[in-house]
């Protein structure tokens, strides 16, 4: 009943969506080409000109928003981080810290980076410690940019501002393809986040009207990062004609026009600028072209397009429905692997808790891959993923709908089952019949990795009777069953025992 209710909200407000979407882009398009029909007919060379280049100021404005937004994105997700103490004040280089303590924080911090890195397109996500140890994912690429070692100290000296403790980078090592976030979480330890400098062409989007501009994103030394036009200018100095009008710019903003080139140049929040230029011959020889096109297409663009939205519009509410639970079970199911995704389960679990208007018996299940790390080390992260796919498959296929299958983070995985009207031995008896039986087809499924890798499947059960236990109860004692069978030879599974509180 949650679900349908939040399906049919969602499908309310996209309708809204759409039609407020036609008003404001309708609007816009009477504006623009309104003003446009204005300039063009009524100014000179000069003011085109001078036209042209406040049009070029706005969208390197724009452009700068952009890029601030999306460095801010990167800063913010970086910043969850600091939601556990746990996480950001841990030591991998405190000697006192027992190994078991280890294993177990740094599992959860993983854990953690994994579930605030999986829907971006990061190439680098991963904390780094004085001593070159680091927890997440930090690519070979990265490390092979230090073969002697010094990772940490290198990135350490981009930190450069005091008050947020951080900052970025280009160009480490030579390397143009990827720009870097570091920011410190304690003394002895650093986040490093890395994106693709390609990613930059979808926040590189300028109007049409300014086709022949170059967008260029340049760092503190006027080392080019990206370039809209110019992909083998990326790593060099920006042209000396562009620098040479820009050379006394100290301010955020700067609009400059020459016999040659209009450009604007904006700072971004960490010091990089974006500078936009255009020959100035190509802002001339489009004048009467412009002035043809601008009076016969303004008038007709914005009556064509609220038609079009019309049309538009009436066409997809038909499918509103179909789509918005197509988007709705997108967002709740775990990508890879087809099962449910951590949030997603976790607050499925919670619902079904929350109901005890009849006696049950429950079963919260931990499920994790025995040296699946080889897998990825071995055969590859593009193999690992087809074995997170097929586990999912596995799953999906050995449970009805009642069982709730979750993935929980990397080779992780949960389930939750309800007993209703069924003695408490009775239930224990399904489980293990049921844990048997994945164990055996696991074994049937994997056999190959098995011999490859050596990877087996361990889990741990907690069953009980309780009224209203919370999830965390449930987790917490399913994954000290789990650890038990994973520390007790692996490929096996391990009851919690609610008596004598410890593992059965």
């Amino acid at each position: 009943m949650l679900k349908k209710e939040r399906k049919v909200e969602s499908g309310e407000r996209f309708r809204w969506f759409l039609i407020e979407i036609l008003v404001v882009f309708a609007a816009i398009i009477l504006i623009v080409t309104v003003f446009l029909d204005f300039v063009i007919l009524g100014r000179s060379r000069s003011a085109l000109q001078q036209t042209s280049s406040e049009l070029i100021a706005a969208n390197s404005r724009q452009l700068e928003l952009n890029i601030n937004s999306y460095l801010e994105r990167v800063e913010t997700i970086s910043t969850l981080l600091f939601s556990d103490e746990s996480i950001y004040l841990y030591d991998a280089t405190d000697p006192g810290i027992e190994e078991y303590n280890k294993v177990k924080n740094e599992e959860t911090i993983n854990n953690r980076i994994v579930d605030i890195g999986l829907m971006e397109n990061y190439s680098d996500f991963g904390i780094i410690y004085s001593d070159d140890h680091h927890v997440g994912w930090i690519s070979h690429g990265t490390e092979d940019l230090f073969p002697e070692g010094g990772i940490y100290e290198a990135f350490s000296k981009y930190i450069v501002n005091e008050k947020k403790n951080d900052g970025w980078c280009f160009g480490i090592g030579g390397n143009t393809d990827r720009m870097f976030y570091v920011k410190r979480l304690n003394p002895n330890a650093i986040l490093v986040a890395s994106t693709y400098t390609r990613e930059l062409l979808s926040v590189f989007i300028y109007p049409e009207q300014l086709e022949g501009m170059t967008v260029r994103l340049v760092d503190a030394e006027d080392g080019i990062i990206f370039s809209s036009n110019f992909e083998e200018e990326i790593g060099k100095k920006i042209p000396f004609e562009i620098a040479g009008q820009l050379k006394n710019d100290l301010g955020t903003s700067r609009s400059v026009i020459t016999r040659d080139y209009i450009i604007n140049s904006n700072l971004c929040s960490n010091s990089w600028r974006v500078i936009c230029s255009i020959p100035t011959k190509i802002i001339l020889n489009e004048n009467i072209k412009l002035r043809l096109f601008t009076l016969r297409a303004s008038g007709i663009m914005a009556i064509l397009f609220a038609l079009l939205g019309l049309v538009m519009i009436r066409r997809l509410s038909r499918p509103m429905d179909g789509m918005v639970s197509s988007l709705q079970e997108r967002a709740e199911v775990d990508r890879l692997s087809g099962v449910m995704n951590k949030a997603t389960f976790e607050e499925e679990v919670t619902e079904r808790l929350t109901d005890s208007s009849k006696n049950r018996i429950l079963a919260f299940v931990m499920l994790d891959m025995d040296n699946f790390k080889q897998v990825n080390d071995k055969l590859g992260h593009a193999y690992g993923d087809q074995v997170i796919i097929r586990v999912g498959e596995l799953l999906r296929s050995m449970y009805e709908d009642d069982t709730r299958i979750g993935r929980l983070g990397g080779d992780e995985f949960a389930l939750f089952t309800e007993f209703t009207d069924l003695k408490y031995d009775d239930a224990e008896r399904s489980v293990k019949e049921q844990m048997k039986k994945v164990m055996n087809a696991f074994a049937g499924e994997f056999h190959k990795e098995r011999e490859q890798c050596d990877v087996s499947l361990s889990a741990g059960v907690y069953l009980t009777d309780k009224e209203k236990p919370d999830f965390n109860e449930l987790y917490q004692k399913a994954d000290k069953a789990l650890y038990n069978s994973k520390n007790t030879g692996k490929s096996r599974f391990t009851f919690y025992d609610e008596l004598q509180g410890g593992l059965s």
